[in-house]
């Protein structure tokens, strides 16, 4: 936490001191593990207050910590960000399973409902299925700008009828994972948590969860034939995770207000690419998104 407050002295976590936290502290009273430090919802806010409030929204199966980059970024450029934690996440596999897809938009919804009362404007970024609850917000609540990193909206090796047909034989399916010091950013952390996350979530995929995924998927597919947004999408040519050249199809077809950036050699942490330079390139094609107000 020391490094952070180092580079951000707006930097907090949420806790109960804090309105926003206390209205989300309803979703995770039926969580039985305590999250991991890296899982802490923060907020980065400056002594005056910013007209403008970004919400920032990890991905399926992530935490908060993997949206320090970009928040650091915008906390400089003048922007005060905000990053909730979704139920189940960061916490454990049992905690995990007893949420869904509605847990987590609502998490997403009270938020920024939230936000828009204390300041004049707020924008969004989100990246993997946090992109597409970005998506399904914004078109909700009339956002005027969102930032896409690495959307979810065509994901690789994944087919409602191949996930149907799993379902009837198993209930999760374990992977190879292998953990990558190289990609630790900066956030809170535990001794081990990347090894934890990885035992936990990441080598582990729950048929029942990723249904839950694929819900949030087509809602946000349906929400981008009514967003108004003007939207960005930062997305790496070497996405294992989602096919970044379908995205970019499909953002072109749907939407009139698209500016679209792909990383060369970038993979689907894009905003915590372990090379600074493709990171910076990220997160400071972001800023200026948002900084170019219209």
């Amino acid at each position: 936490m020391n490094e952070i407050i180092k580079l951000c002295e707006g930097y907090s976590r949420l806790d109960k001191t804090d309105n926003l936290y206390n209205l989300l502290e309803p979703f995770y009273i039926n969580e039985k593990t305590k999250p991991i430090k890296c899982a802490t919802p923060w907020k980065m806010i400056h002594k005056k207050t910013s007209d403008v409030a970004i919400l920032a929204l990890h991905g399926y199966k992530g935490y908060p910590g993997e949206m320090i980059y970009p928040g650091l970024k915008l906390y400089t450029a003048g922007f005060d960000v905000f990053c909730p934690r979704y139920p189940g996440h960061g916490v454990s596999k049992e905690d995990f399973c007893n949420t869904d897809m509605n847990d987590w938009l609502s998490c997403a919804r009270t938020s920024i409902g939230y936000l828009e009362k204390d300041y004049k404007e707020v924008y969004v970024m989100g990246h993997s299925m946090g992109a597409l609850i970005a998506t399904i917000i914004s078109k909700e609540f009339y956002v005027k700008k969102v930032a896409l990193i690495a959307p979810a909206f065509n994901i690789k090796n994944l087919s409602y009828l191949k996930l149907k047909i799993l379902k009837l034989y198993k209930n999760e399916i374990s992977i190879s994972w292998k953990g990558d010091k190289s990609f630790w950013g900066i956030c809170e952390r535990d001794e081990g948590d990347d090894d934890y996350l990885g035992k936990t979530y990441w080598s582990i995929i729950n048929l029942k969860q990723i249904s839950e995924l694929t819900k949030i998927k087509n809602l946000a597919l349906s929400s981008l034939n009514k967003l108004s947004s003007d939207t960005l999408c930062v997305i790496g040519d070497k996405d294992s995770s989602v096919d970044f050249m379908k995205v970019e199809k499909l953002l072109k077809k749907k939407l009139e207000k698209i500016n679209i950036k792909v990383l060369k050699d970038v993979n689907h942490l894009c905003q915590y690419f372990n090379k600074k330079e493709k990171r910076d390139l990220c997160n400071d094609t972001i800023v200026n998104f948002f900084l170019d107000a219209e």
